[in-house]
């Protein structure tokens, strides 16, 4: 062969084994996020970079560019964790594409939690838009005890053998993946005496998760008592403690409940709460809290009442009772809180980002709007707009912190909450500058505005503002998930 063929063909052998080369590099990640502001609340990191995915996790995280078969621009926007959220009652593909559109990439139901936790994980696995979880349900298993019968459930002091048989039931479910007891105390609280609530700060303690407790509300709307019972039994029994819904249970005493949980946590003792961002909570209109002098305990009338499938508000006695006996099941809206106790609480940079929000059925059921904006309505209105909180302190709290409060006996959560090599890829890519809600109470039927790209274990979910068809990647979460 002639030297001046021989040097084509290894200068062809060369440059095909260079182009081979170049395409494996380039195949390197799954995908690669390009130029959004990376904020990671944990290291601290506030800086351009791109993200590469692989498998689900993030693999790289450069200043420099990283070969890809997929890119997604995120010029402009920030880059941060998906946010996890610990209390969302709507755990159905509807309320699920409201939250994705929010940036939520994981939501848990702990307050009211379940007892058969280990079939609802393994019913809705590839059928959710995000990630989903359950603690383990204290009135579930106090129901199963009192034989399905709610007066009894709800009304009726436990006997020593109902009580051990309630135990029984919590163990058995945490022992299925539960993350940790969800306790609706002030649902409860006329049959639940101390003792009953001593047993399941005992199982916490036993078991090393919190108890996300709704607390008892007492009817004098200046008395911490039903925050300061549970603060009692943490110390008492060395259990865990996780508040839910800060603002709606504490009202005027928003401030004081921050000065006991700040005390309580200088003690030593594992307490944390939690806020929605806005001035009205949501519960069924046949709910054990109405079973009190709830008018004095919220320090409103009948007109504080909103009916959301119309948005009328209730006029009084008359209508009160002919609703609650015609739909013994609908929910209401209660306006009782104000714009001012919502920044007390947020002006805590413990306080955690939670939704509280309700299972909502169709696209066009009218809900309370905490459902459909929370994480927008804190990025866009207490950050930006009213400067409550810092972008960064804003992130951890819908993020880091949650993730916090669960890793250490539900080890996924190491994962997540962080934008870190090795975490999973739940991601959250959003413009700062323009993210808001946009669901009010007159009209809740909204996505929020700004959240552009949302991943979930590595998949695109939300692209452009807008979801991506039949895609299901969101996974069960428990305390057995590695």
């Amino acid at each position: 062969m002639p030297k001046s063929a021989r040097f084509i063909a290894v200068f062809c052998t060369a440059l095909l084994l260079t182009f081979n080369s170049i395409s494996l590099f380039a195949a390197e990640y799954d995908l690669v996020i390009q130029g959004g502001r990376v904020i990671d609340p944990e290291t601290r990191l506030d800086a351009v970079r791109n993200v590469g995915i692989k498998d689900g996790r993030i693999a790289a995280i450069a200043e420099y560019p990283l070969p890809a078969a997929k890119t997604l621009d995120a010029s402009g926007l920030v880059i941060a964790p998906g946010f996890i959220d610990l209390h969302a009652h709507g755990q159905n593909t509807v309320s699920q594409t409201y939250q994705v559109r929010d940036g939520v990439t994981t939501a848990l139901e702990l307050e009211i939690g379940a007892y058969e936790v280990a079939r609802l994980l393994v019913e809705r696995d590839g059928s959710a838009l995000i990630n989903y979880g359950y603690s383990a349900g204290f009135g579930d298993a106090r129901g199963i005890v009192k034989d399905g019968d709610p007066k009894r459930t709800f009304h009726e002091t436990s006997t020593p053998q109902e009580l051990a048989r309630t135990v029984e039931l919590i163990e058995e479910t945490l022992a299925n993946g539960g993350l940790g007891i969800g306790v609706p105390l002030d649902y409860l609280s006329l049959g639940v005496n101390t003792a009953e609530l001593e047993a399941l700060f005992r199982i916490s303690a036993k078991w090393q998760m919190p108890l996300f407790v709704h607390a008892r509300m007492p009817d004098d709307v200046n008395d911490p008592s039903g925050f300061a019972e549970l603060i009692d039994l943490t110390r008492e029994t060395g259990g865990k403690l996780h508040m839910v819904h800060l603002v709606s249970t504490g009202g005027r005493r928003v401030p004081q409940f921050l000065r006991m949980m700040a005390d309580a946590q200088a003690e030593g003792l594992d307490v944390t709460t939690e806020a929605y961002p806005y001035t009205a909570g949501s519960t069924f209109i046949n709910s054990g809290i109405f079973d009190h002098d709830w008018q004095t305990k919220f320090g409103v009338s009948y007109d504080a009442i909103e009916w959301p499938l119309t948005g009328e508000r209730f006029t009084g006695k008359k209508m009160w009772d002919e609703y609650r006996a015609q739909y013994p099941e609908g929910t209401i809206i209660i306006h009782a809180m104000t714009e001012e106790q919502v920044e007390q609480a947020y002006s805590n940079p413990g306080v955690i980002v939670a939704s509280d929000g309700m299972l909502i059925e169709s696209l066009d059921q009218r809900a309370h709007p905490r459902g459909m904006g929370t994480y927008a309505r804190v990025l866009g209105h207490y950050v930006r707009e009213r400067g409550v909180m810092t972008l960064m302190d804003a992130i951890s709290r819908s993020s880091l912190l949650p993730a916090r409060r669960l890793e250490n006996f539900a080890p996924v959560f190491k994962r997540k909450g962080r934008v870190q090599v090795g975490a999973d890829a739940d991601l959250t890519i959003f413009d700062p500058e323009t993210v808001i809600d946009r669901a009010t109470f007159a009209e809740p039927n909204q996505f929020s505005k700004g959240v552009v790209h949302v991943l979930v274990n590595g998949t695109v979910v939300v692209r452009d503002e807008e979801l991506v068809k039949a895609t299901f990647p969101g996974k069960p979460l428990s305390t057995q998930t590695r």
